[in-house]
């Protein structure tokens, strides 16, 4: 099968390019590093194709089965340029809707995020819960949602929303730059400093969920097709806290490092209530999903990232 990712040699898209090229796709993977790339070995059935040519060329995306959006402006540049925001999340989103449609690609995939519920994230979401997004990042995938649904509609094309929590793992390519995500943060830090720092109490409960579980979720609902469910939340389904989270990369980082790594934190109050979070994969996993959960792998693979092993 043809596949085209925007982004796609991105944090999230290098990883699922690499995945779906291992399952015999043809995957045509849309960056604007394009013009100078890594000396890695690529995978032989991956194309890389600068953005800008797809966009002039619409004959690159003849023939593909599904369009994977990933390409998007990140959290905190969303906040310091809220117009750039809404130019690449959401009017870059609707140029490749119209790509796609023109060029007779009938799946549309967009990865939207969890943040769409609100900002704090607390107590229980659900597909059908009230959107109120109020960061420029949510409120600009938000909107681009809209726009993937519309379409879905008016051009009677089979659209997807798949609305992502915490993703963490390893990064396929060197390409990858998403290395203020804690997870990613932390591992950096334990590996080069022998330390790693929260800057809040830790008591933040989130959905954390394996990249490796995230690769297979869009594969298999790629092939899923139900018109009556467009909007996904993907996520494991249950939180930790981000303590918890630093605490397995501690353990983990000290077996494979081995030697000791410290972990410090703002101190808490005692009396303070911890938020509950729960974000409903029920929907995704009634589509006979199942995740493997791989926590400790994916956290190796990104510690030995930046080992350079």
């Amino acid at each position: 099968m043809k596949i085209v990712i925007s982004g796609g040699l991105g944090y999230i898209g290098g990883r699922l390019s690499k995945y779906l090229t291992e399952k015999g796709n043809e995957v045509i993977a849309l960056s604007r590093q394009a013009e100078s790339l890594p000396a890695v070995k690529w995978p032989q059935n991956l194309k890389i194709v600068h953005p800008d040519v797809a966009f002039s060329d619409n004959n690159i995306l003849k023939g593909a089965k599904v369009f994977i959006h990933l390409a998007s402006l990140n959290e905190n540049d969303c906040l310091k340029y809220p117009e750039k925001a809404i130019d690449v999340n959401i009017m870059q989103t609707l140029r490749w809707l119209d790509c796609a449609y023109q060029a007779g690609v009938n799946r549309f995939v967009y990865f939207s995020t969890a943040h769409v519920y609100g900002k704090p994230l607390q107590g229980f979401y659900d597909e059908n819960t009230l959107t109120k997004p109020v960061h420029p990042y949510a409120i600009t995938h938000k909107c681009a949602e809209d726009y993937v649904l519309a379409y879905a509609v008016e051009k009677d094309m089979n659209n997807l929303v798949i609305r992502l929590t915490n993703a963490f793992g390893g990064p396929a390519f060197p390409t990858a730059d998403r290395w203020t995500l804690l997870v990613n943060d932390l591992c950096r830090s334990a590996v080069t400093a022998g330390k790693m720092t929260l800057i809040s109490d830790g008591l933040q409960m989130r959905d954390f969920i394996c990249l490796e579980d995230v690769c297979a979720a869009t594969a298999h609902l790629m092939g899923h097709t139900n018109d009556e469910n467009l909007i996904y939340n993907l996520g494991f389904g249950t939180s930790m806290s981000v303590w918890d989270m630093a605490l397995l990369i501690k353990k983990n980082a000290e077996e494979f490092l081995q030697r000791p790594v410290d972990l410090h934190r703002k101190e808490f109050d005692m009396d303070s209530q911890v938020a509950s979070l729960q974000i409903s994969n029920r929907k995704l996993m009634n589509t006979g999903l199942a995740f493997k959960g791989r926590i400790d792998t994916e956290i190796n693979d990104t510690l030995k990232y930046f080992s350079g092993n």
